[in-house]
């Protein structure tokens, strides 16, 4: 199934950021290194609400209004928790950050999401598995 693929994809791009992502001081200091790790947690993102439209457009859940209502699809339909639609639509929100390359957003916030937010996609992952056999019960 391509949502599995979709999710291996997302989890190879978290771990490859484990490896390369090195502490804050080196992180500020060097430019190549902080954007390497900027795009890799930006195609992570992308994985993450591909797979999350993959699964809205295969259960038929409807169209959602925006990117962000995606997430908030998969919380009405009990596919995620609440709590973790937040989660998600702020892991979104940063991938425009980043996309964008907001001038305001400093180097520190960016290095914030990097060290904080990388259990979730692990996390989404599971969510999304456990889901899917679910399903096919």
């Amino acid at each position: 199934m391509r949502i599995f693929s979709k999710l291996d994809e997302m989890t190879g791009y978290v771990k490859e950021l484990k490896e390369m992502l090195p502490d804050k001081e080196e992180y500020l200091q060097q430019l190549i290194r902080r954007r390497a790790c900027e795009k890799t947690i930006e195609v992570a993102i992308e994985s993450l609400i591909d797979v999350s439209a993959m699964i809205v457009s295969a259960e038929r859940f409807g169209l959602p209004a925006s990117e962000e209502g995606i997430f908030d699809i998969l919380a009405e339909k009990m596919v995620i928790s609440r709590d973790f639609s937040d989660t998600l639509k702020n892991l979104k929100g940063f991938r425009n950050v980043l996309i964008h390359r907001y001038p305001h957003v400093a180097d520190d916030i960016v290095y914030y999401y990097l060290t904080n937010y990388l259990d979730d996609f692990y996390v989404f992952k599971g969510t999304i598995e456990s889901y899917l056999e679910k399903q096919e019960n």
